[in-house]
């Protein structure tokens, strides 16, 4: 990786014969493990060098340095399952750099389209158009009195509205930055001219807040474990078998202890009793066992089910 950007290096002379050097990349991966195959803290701690363009160095073969990259930056934008992200992040990943200058984007919605409609995959011409131009913007940005403003009021009312998600505890140290370069992103989205407004501000920022609000939701949609999930399939089992009539606690037993370890059925039931998931409606009159049905999940008020 980091030879690749060391290769990657490009110069931009302007009118005034001054000249700046960059080194930039970008790195897509349909999922974060084909990427990096396990968490590395060498390598995120390089990726958390390459946010920020200060010069970077690197020593290989005793005391040679044979590489040195005079302002390195990386994007990277890669996909992964919530399970998989907290399985493969450590929980100290949420407390070091690498994760604090990462914008998670959540969603668990559906989306049924044909499968056998023919789809035009051509890029937009005026899309190709716009690219280029980006690609060939060089230079710093200038900010308005009215952005800057906005930005000091901003922090002034310290950042609303401000994640409050233990894990999240150091990414809200970098808003600020996400915000610049968000800014950034619509300023050129707009024009050619490198000109931060409170339009870019605005625009950023409401960006930056749609994708803060679900980002605790993919905590908890990640966060199963093997309790959990035997819970599901219990339930499951009695719902479907309860069809019939109320299941016996023997039959529950002998499905449970399939899914968890026999000494922790009768903990893993008596949960399960008292969140409502299985509700005791008598007793059997050859065994003298309780007779359960499943009971019906609490929603909230926009029809997720409460755990």
């Amino acid at each position: 990786m980091i030879d690749a950007v060391a290769k990657s290096r490009r110069k931009v002379i302007f009118r005034d014969s001054t000249q700046q050097e960059y080194n930039t990349l970008y790195i897509t991966a349909d999922e974060l493990s084909a990427f990096m195959h396990k968490y590395d803290e060498e390598a995120t701690g390089v990726l958390s060098d390459f946010y920020d363009p200060q010069p970077y160095g690197q020593t290989r073969r005793g005391n040679e340095l044979n590489i040195k990259i005079k302002s390195p930056q990386i994007n990277l934008i890669c996909g992964s399952t919530p399970s998989t992200l907290l399985k493969y992040m450590p929980e100290t990943a949420w407390d070091q750099g690498f994760m604090s200058r990462v914008i998670m984007v959540f969603s668990d919605e559906r989306q049924i389209g044909d499968d056998f409609a023919t789809v035009d995959t051509s890029l937009n011409p005026d899309l190709i158009h716009d690219l280029r131009s980006i690609s060939g913007l060089v230079g710093p940005f200038e900010v308005t009195p009215d952005y800057r403003k906005a930005v000091d009021n901003w922090r002034a009312l310290r950042e609303p509205p401000l994640p409050t998600h233990p894990k999240l505890i150091h990414y809200a140290t970098r808003r600020r930055v996400h915000l610049y370069k968000l800014s950034m992103v619509s300023a050129i989205d707009r024009s050619d001219v490198l000109m931060l407004t409170v339009d870019d501000f605005n625009r950023a920022l409401g960006w930056l807040i749609e994708a803060e609000a679900t980002m605790p939701d993919i905590f908890k949609a990640g966060a199963g474990n093997a309790d959990a999930r035997a819970m599901d399939e219990i339930y499951h089992y009695v719902l479907t078998m309860g069809a019939r009539g109320p299941v016996a606690e023997r039959k529950i037993v002998n499905f449970a202890k399939e899914h968890i370890p026999l000494h922790s059925i009768e903990r893993v039931v008596g949960v399960m009793e008292r969140s409502g998931q299985l509700v005791a409606v008598g007793l059997d009159k050859r065994t003298g066992l309780r007779m359960y049905r499943a009971g019906v999940p609490e929603v909230d008020v926009d029809g997720n089910l409460l755990q």
